[in-house]
């Protein structure tokens, strides 16, 4: 039975934005499995809505259920449920899109977006996993972990880059790391995507650690440009009042 079901996580496993659709021989190839026996698992799959099949390619795809159950975790995921109000308002007071993260294993998992209505430039969704390396809210996690976990995140790191700006030398990446770690806020500035750029901040739960990261994105202009104190204030008020409802309460000096 366990390994029915570490075989069944492997299946859905295979499925990713670059390859989002399958056939029955690259899966068995993928998986090292006969293709007998691999049928078996993917038609229980199929069967239970977390596959499905396109009737004219014969190729297969997620199915409804994993949407459902994402839509499940999203809207009672206690960060989202503190997080969403103070998130519209900062996205529309700023004009620039708004995200939420919380550590997923190796990546930042983007929980909660918010674009502001009139934003047309930017595609509000680059998730819903983000390398942790060249992103302002993935880093802002990364020194928010225990630092034997960030120490073997780093390790076992091999970089790709992205754009021609992208950090991809892992001395220059435990530099900007420890940049973060003093400022207290992460920056990337057209690592993942030109003509984008963010300023990401810790939001903290009771008892002091951190429970996600908070990131601002829009241009390098409206990132960097002479709003730049004011949005980065703006976005540490709104993660501290996030805190605050996660029931952190700051030391007083």
């Amino acid at each position: 039975m366990i390994q029915s079901v570490d075989k069944a996580i492997g299946i859905l496993s295979l499925f990713s934005f670059a390859h989002p659709r399958w056939g029955i021989s690259d899966m068995a190839k993928a998986m090292g499995m006969p293709k007998g026996t691999l049928h078996n698992l993917v038609s229980t799959l199929a069967a239970a809505g977390f596959l499905q099949q396109d009737p004219e390619t014969r190729r297969y795809n997620l199915g409804p259920k994993l949407f459902t159950l994402g839509s499940i975790m999203a809207g009672t995921l206690e960060i989202n449920q503190k997080a969403a109000g103070p998130a519209h308002r900062v996205a529309a007071q700023t004009g620039l899109i708004c995200r939420v993260a919380i550590w997923d294993r190796d990546a930042a998992l983007i929980t909660l977006n918010v674009a502001p209505q009139y934003t047309e430039t930017l595609a509000p969704q680059i998730g819903p996993r983000v390398a942790a390396y060249c992103s302002a809210i993935g880093r802002m996690l990364l020194v928010g972990l225990d630092p034997r976990e960030a120490d073997s995140y780093v390790s076992a790191l091999k970089p790709a880059a992205f754009t021609s700006r992208t950090i991809i030398s892992k001395t220059d990446l435990k530099r900007e790391l420890k940049e973060t770690r003093l400022r207290g806020y992460a920056l990337n500035n057209q690592e993942i995507a030109a003509g984008r750029a963010s300023v990401a901040v810790a939001i903290f739960q009771k008892g002091g650690t951190p429970a996600a990261a908070m990131s601002l994105t829009g241009s390098p202009d409206q990132i960097f440009g002479k709003n730049e104190a004011g949005i980065l204030s703006g976005l540490r008020a709104t993660a501290a009042e996030i805190s605050r409802y996660m029931g952190y309460v700051e030391a007083i000096a």
